[in-house]
């Protein structure tokens, strides 16, 4: 619920009513909920177990896990438009253009379409970047955007929490992909594995453990300093520090010992 509170919260801070901030929040849980249940279909990922458990259509079969997604982007949108629906014109404009390209063709969907490719061998960090980018950094840039553009929230700060949820978003890829080789699924709570036996998108698979541990401090570290940018003090943006990702202590050691144990 991470992307759910954060949108509330900043929401609040951006002086969007309560009911406002609550609708904008859950609306985007429900569209994120409804991503992963398609991303982890037969005809996607072929994933079986999601958050600890079951996969929506392990349990009950494909079609009614399709219909529960559609009925959760359904509900989704429906409670956005409850949130921004009171924003003054220019700026509910504003805001529905920004929902359009963060979840359509230029963003999550879009997004989704690449990471299908055919890519086993083939990848290269920057493409892999960019399925990132327009899935899981559009994403957090909706979720920290959206309550900013319907509420009081400056150009800068706009500008600045669009950066930090890109940043994030590139920094919680490049987690999950390292993730995948460090945390078995258990620990994951996620079916794992998946990127190599798909041939999916992967920085580990394009440029190795080391150079994707790099990139992934890289990443963070610039988001820190992004939010350090923030106008106020610290405090006042700690509903973000949920998004700044952290790995297993000393992954280069759990590294070591997932490869002795398979040797």
């Amino acid at each position: 619920m991470v992307r759910a509170v954060a949108a509330y919260l900043v929401g609040i801070e951006m002086g969007v009513a309560e009911e406002a901030a609550r609708a904008v929040a859950c609306g985007i849980e429900y569209l994120h909920t409804a991503s992963l249940v398609f991303d982890d279909l037969p005809a996607m990922d072929d994933a079986r177990v999601r958050r600890g458990a079951a996969c929506p259509h392990v349990v009950h079969g494909e079609a009614v896990a399709m219909l529960a997604a559609l009925a959760l982007i359904n509900r989704g949108y429906g409670m956005i438009w409850q949130g921004i629906r009171r924003a003054s014109s220019s700026r509910r404009e504003r805001a529905g253009d920004w929902v359009d390209a963060r979840l359509g063709t230029r963003g999550v969907i879009g997004g989704q379409a690449f990471d299908l490719a055919g890519w086993r061998g083939e990848q290269t960090a920057a493409e892999v970047s960019e399925v990132a980018a327009r899935k899981t950094g559009d994403l957090l840039r909706l979720t920290l955007v959206l309550p900013a553009l319907i509420g009081r929230g400056t150009e800068r700060e706009i500008q600045l929490l669009d950066r930090i949820g890109l940043l994030r978003g590139l920094a919680y890829q490049a987690a999950d992909d390292l993730k995948d080789v460090l945390c078995g699924e258990e620990e994951s709570g996620k079916t794992g594995g998946r990127d190599q036996e798909m041939g999916r998108p992967s920085l580990i698979l394009a440029e190795g453990f080391q150079a994707t541990l790099r990139r992934f401090k890289r990443l963070r570290q610039a988001g820190d300093r992004m939010q350090s940018a923030l106008p106020g003090s610290a405090e006042r943006w700690g509903m973000l520090a949920p998004l700044r990702v952290t790995l297993p202590t000393s992954p280069e050691m759990v590294l070591q010992s997932v490869v002795s144990s398979a040797s």
